[in-house]
């Protein structure tokens, strides 16, 4: 049952390093029966909060009601509150992803640049629970995964977001119950009701039908969540400590000679629990576990490392990269690897004569789709550079600017969807210029 006392009691077993009265939280807050309970919680043991609601503006009138929803419950509970709307469906179509993933990467890509403007450091809280729990296992399941894939949704993660969900111990009716109980008023999502996503077949569908035959369905998959956290430890422990005992230098490379890797026999899990920290993927162990065999020189690539077969070993490489990837959401600064860019938003009499100095970009603000993306080029991108108005390679636009090898690896553009608005420090798209019709201004400024 959902109480105070039993919210504290969790709270202090999974968290014990946050605590309730010092800590500063911002809470992920829907309006759903969910968060709203969750921001209840925190508001009567008194902890410091910020409350974030995100307004994806993909169910019309309805993405409104919520936004006002959620800000007058800030107000009752005396909370800040900051919002942000996005065309999650124009992001999720320019960058290709389906919607749940793009409102996915959106949200969490807000908190963070939240978290790290805050005045002192701050812990995000989302209120998933129980019943998410299982649905995230019986989806994993049929993807199909190893036994850390069968653990479902972790309490507390600490990367590039400090995540707690201190209510992943308590059920949906549990949470309803307790909203009933303190007279909590909330918001639905319609959308909640349709089968159209797999998350929601499972929850509407699959779990009732299961439920019928075995009626504890949802506790015995959770007890035996429990069970595969200790049999998962256990064996990440056994493992690690095999790849520690024969991992060794050659010539300031990771190494690790063929013959102690072909001794193992379960080579699946073994070989899982030393590239899942490299970046490769569970279905590239069969391919991974071919290079033991391959001839010197044969290697496979992630987006981090380069596992390479060089005579008795197999070497680990580090993949040196200056990649960037970060999302503009307006005005400030945003700080990259090389450099930082200003954003400023003025109007055309403000802003007076165009500059024509190379690190300065004026774009018509009437032409871009927010967020903005700045990015490492790629060898398939094309504008329209400035006064030309003819699509270019870009390849063939740095060739030409006679950039050395450096200069052209740390490359990085501005995009808005999958229009290319600037060559940061070189020139800008034609399509994004300034026109005698242009009445408001997006200044980049390198720094």
């Amino acid at each position: 049952m959902l109480t105070l006392e039993a919210f504290k009691a969790y709270w202090d077993k999974q968290f014990p390093e946050l605590r309730l009265k010092r800590s500063h939280f911002l809470l992920a807050v829907s309006g759903g029966v969910d968060s709203v309970v969750l921001a209840h919680l925190m508001h009567r043991i008194g902890a410091k909060c910020t409350i974030a609601h995100v307004n994806f503006q993909l169910r019309g009138s309805e993405s409104q009601r919520d936004e006002h929803f959620v800000r007058q419950l800030a107000l009752q509970l005396n909370y800040p509150i900051l919002v942000q709307s996005f065309e999650t469906a124009k992001y999720a179509e320019a960058y290709k992803m389906g919607i749940q993933e793009a409102a996915r990467e959106i949200r969490y890509t807000w908190f963070e640049s939240i978290i790290k403007t805050l005045d002192q450091p701050a812990f995000l809280l989302t209120a998933h629970h129980a019943d998410d729990q299982v649905e995230t296992v019986l989806m994993q399941l049929f993807r199909g995964t190893g036994v850390h894939g069968l653990t479902g949704i972790a309490p507390y993660r600490k990367d590039s977001i400090p995540l707690a969900r201190p209510l992943l111990a308590f059920t949906k009716t549990e949470i309803q119950h307790y909203a009933l109980e303190h007279g909590l008023n909330f918001v639905e999502d319609s959308s909640n009701a349709k089968d159209d996503y797999t998350r929601n077949y499972i929850r509407n569908q699959l779990l009732p039908q299961i439920s019928q035959f075995y009626t504890n369905a949802t506790q015995n998959v959770l007890s035996t969540v429990e069970r595969l956290k200790e049999a998962d430890s256990i064996i990440s422990e056994t493992v690690n400590l095999f790849w520690k005992k024969h991992l060794r230098k050659y010539k300031g490379i990771d190494c690790i000679e063929i013959a102690h890797w072909k001794k193992v026999t379960q080579y699946e899990t073994y070989t899982w629990g030393l590239i899942k920290s490299l970046g490769f993927r569970s279905q590239q162990i069969g391919e991974i576990h071919k290079l033991l065999s391959a001839t010197t020189g044969a290697y496979m690539v992630s987006e981090t490392h380069k596992l390479v077969k060089y005579k008795n070993m197999i070497q680990i490489v580090p993949l040196i990269t200056n990649m960037e990837h970060q999302l503009i959401y307006g005005e400030g600064v945003l700080q990259l690897t090389h450099f930082a860019i200003q954003v400023e938003a003025i109007s055309r009499a403000a802003l007076g004569e165009i500059p024509t100095d190379k690190k300065i970009a004026c774009i018509d603000a009437d032409t871009l789709d927010w967020p903005l993306l700045i990015r490492s080029w790629q060898a398939t991108d094309y504008f329209y550079p400035l006064g030309i108005n003819k699509k270019k390679k870009l390849n063939h636009f740095l060739g030409a600017a006679k950039l050395s090898p450096a200069e052209k690896e740390k490359q990085t553009v501005i995009a808005s969807g999958d229009r290319i608005l600037w060559v940061v420090g070189q020139r800008i798209d034609h399509r994004f210029r300034i026109t005698d019709t242009t009445k408001q201004i997006i200044k980049l400024t390198i720094l």
